[in-house]
């Protein structure tokens, strides 16, 4: 496309920016919703996952509108889009890792108890392992519904890959819309791809069984 080619340095650059501000959100939503689940007592899990629930249901752009009024932000500042993604992160994360540690097998859990496991060594060695495949299912899917919304702070002044289909539309270049969704897909796949390998590098186990078969 000649229009991609003749601003290549401009899409990289936005490439690069829409990359950061869906990096940020995902890694301090899934931390958040680690924490939650992990440490939360177990009564409250169904009125954290109601309230998730009711805040995914929120349009994005009506919370990266609201937010600077309730946290004081600046409403042309990556802040309140990177904390909005964040929420919205946490709320997509806190069903997978919930989902994840649920689906542990519980005579795993059961033998390693039997022999003398640490709360924390339980954790780590027998806990935390089975659950990665389920952990990298759900970041695979909080990424690519991140690197979408993470277009729509264009609105609100980010500049990222949103800018080009703002901009396109207003100008009516249709080949620059284009280049902004197709930079849009190789970012969600490429993280995509990221997040695979990262599965497989964690779970080696998973291709033993695989080769075995």
């Amino acid at each position: 496309m000649e229009w991609a080619a003749k601003n290549f340095d401009f899409v990289l650059q936005l490439s690069v920016a829409h990359l950061l501000i869906s990096l940020v959100p995902l890694f301090l939503g899934s931390v958040f919703a680690f924490a939650l689940v992990r440490l939360t007592p177990a009564r409250l899990a169904g009125t954290i996952g109601t309230t998730f629930s009711a805040i995914y249901a929120i349009p994005s752009l009506a919370i990266f509108v609201a937010l600077p009024a309730v946290i004081g932000t600046s409403y042309l500042g990556p802040t309140n889009v990177v904390i909005a993604l964040s929420v919205y992160v946490a709320a997509s994360m806190f069903f997978s890792t919930r989902d994840a540690f649920g689906q542990v097998p519980k005579p795993a859990v059961f033998i390693a108890r039997a022999q003398g496991l640490s709360p924390l060594q339980l954790f780590v060695h027998v806990e935390l392992p089975l659950a990665i495949p389920g952990l990298i299912a759900g970041l695979r899917v909080a990424a690519a519904s991140t690197v979408s919304m993470a277009s729509i702070g264009a609105i609100v002044g980010v500049r990222n890959l949103g800018y080009l289909f703002l901009d396109g539309f207003q100008r009516k270049i249709p080949e620059e819309i284009l280049t902004g969704l197709f930079a849009i897909f190789l970012i969600g796949i490429a993280m995509d791809i990221g997040l695979m390998a990262l599965g497989r590098v964690l779970t080696p186990w998973t291709r033993r069984s695989a080769q075995r078969v």
